[in-house]
């Protein structure tokens, strides 16, 4: 990244809201990180400051993944490209919600004319989190 880049970037948008941009697009590949058996089990609900909350359909599952989490951290940080991106995963035991089958917290080019880049990612972020059911 030259200079003005890291300038930019430090100054337009914190650096905590591109981490949690990044972190989202990798949550999106879950089946990837964990196969498609496990994910049928379990699904990544939010990312907070490198945390990774991960929703489990039994107790017995959660554990499974606990003994995995040191892998599936290694994945995702892969799959992210940026080591310690995802620096801890926490498991609960809770209903799942629907996973998405598309590009889910996108905001429609109409509801983001006028908008800051700052709005328009935390608009983004509040939509991801309607549709993984979690509250602000």
């Amino acid at each position: 990244m030259n200079p003005i880049q890291h300038l930019l970037n430090s100054t337009v948008i914190p650096p905590e809201v591109l981490k949690a941009a990044r972190a989202i697009s990798v949550m999106r590949k879950w089946e990837q990180v964990v196969g498609k058996d496990m994910a049928n089990r379990s699904w990544p609900e939010r990312y907070d400051h490198g945390t990774l909350w991960i929703a489990v359909s039994g107790s017995a599952w959660a554990q499974e993944l606990r003994m995995q989490k040191d892998e599936i951290l290694s994945r995702l940080n892969t799959i992210a490209d940026e080591p310690g991106l995802f620096l801890n995963a926490r498991f609960g035991v809770r209903p799942l919600k629907k996973k998405e089958t598309g590009p889910a917290a996108e905001v429609p080019v109409s509801d983001s004319e006028g908008l800051s880049i700052r709005e328009i990612a935390e608009k983004r972020q509040q939509a991801w989190r309607d549709a993984s059911g979690t509250k602000s």
